[in-house]
């Protein structure tokens, strides 16, 4: 048979660890222990804030290959992410997107307006360009009667 007074445990038995100790002493170590937690956590945050690379006396080539190894690492991630291969989403990047027209040189520009003074002829406009200078009747609003009260005055 089972011996029930071996299983059976008191609220006295439970709190036993805790009547030497001060409330004040249990405090103190739960703090402590969260500071720690909160300390190790932001470790490389701190680390890469106080210790990271001075960008400031760096030439613009090395600048620019510290935002590539940073936007690498940031795009690999992206791609673990969503099961993707790098090569494939940075592709989408540099192929999906429009590039704007490069705007003529200032050297030229003089030499074209000295040899055709006239106006080069307009660019039909798009279709949203042509919605967006559309302008549209708003609602009529009512006249207001002279003869209501103003309550505000």
């Amino acid at each position: 048979m089972i011996d029930t007074q071996k299983e059976e445990t008191t609220p006295d038995q439970l709190m036993e660890h805790f009547q030497g100790s001060s409330l004040k002493s249990i405090i103190i170590f739960t703090v402590i222990v969260h500071a720690i937690l909160l300390v190790g956590s932001s470790f490389p945050y701190l680390y890469k804030a106080i210790a990271g690379e001075d960008l400031s006396e760096m030439s613009e080539k090395n600048r620019m290959d510290a935002a590539m190894r940073e936007a690498t690492v940031a795009l690999r991630e992206i791609a673990e992410d969503y099961d993707l291969k790098p090569q494939d989403l940075s592709s989408q990047f540099a192929g999906g997107v429009k590039r704007a027209p490069k705007a003529p040189s200032k050297e030229s520009s003089p030499k074209k307006s000295q040899e055709n003074p006239s106006p080069e002829p307009e660019k039909p406009k798009s279709a949203i360009e042509q919605e967006i200078n559309k302008k549209a009747t708003g609602p009529t609003l009512p006249k207001p009667e002279d003869d209501e009260e103003d309550l505000f005055k």
